[in-house]
């Protein structure tokens, strides 16, 4: 069998489909879905840290900083995991975002609290068809209230962020950096009014 030469790179074994831009404006408090592809069940057996770290901004800068800034803010994220409550049961009263699996598929409940119905979670719109290997990624309302440098009209600052899942047992537990990349803070009007 013939060996490919070291310095001829024609495979890569860790996939990395690129960096994300998370654009928020100032004062916004929003949640992102993060489907984890290498994963079947995220809801147990995994910690989740996802940060923010202040990038070096500079007063109207034209682009983003390329390095973070030395002693800036960091800010931990919450990392918001579904409860898996199983096979549904229409005896059963579930919350808003707890999921169950119906029919070869999974459903989070949309709404309600307590909510027991015997309609079927594929025919009920209450019941919404999700994965189990989704999280959801919380951007606070006062992500980058603190930093050095604000965003102005003619331009945003920038944070960068990453995702770690590592597995929560095992004698050698893995650790995967899913997703990664830029925050970008846009100015705010209703954010200076008092």
């Amino acid at each position: 069998m013939a060996r490919s030469s070291l310095i001829q790179i024609e495979q890569d074994p860790l996939d990395d489909s690129g960096s994300v831009l998370w654009s928020i404006i100032k004062g916004e408090q929003l949640e992102y879905p993060v489907t984890l592809t290498f994963l079947s069940n995220a809801t147990t057996g995994y910690t989740y840290e996802a940060v923010v770290v202040e990038g070096l901004n500079v007063a109207d800068q034209s682009s983003p900083p390329v390095t973070h800034r030395p002693g800036g803010v960091q800010t931990t994220l919450t990392v918001r995991v579904p409860t898996f409550r199983g096979n549904w049961d229409s005896a059963q009263a579930y919350n808003t975002e707890e999921v169950v699996y119906f029919n070869t598929k999974y459903y989070r409940l949309f709404s309600g609290v307590a909510r027991v119905n015997a309609t079927n979670p594929d025919v009920d719109p209450v019941w919404i068809e999700t994965l189990l290997n989704k999280v959801y990624l919380q951007f606070p309302m006062t992500l980058a209230s603190t930093w050095s440098v604000q965003p102005v009209v003619s331009g945003p600052v920038y944070g960068f962020f990453e995702l770690r899942v590592t597995e929560s047992s095992g004698s050698f537990p893995r650790t995967w950096k899913p997703v990664r990349g830029m925050v970008e803070m846009l100015f705010s009007p209703t954010d200076i009014v008092a």
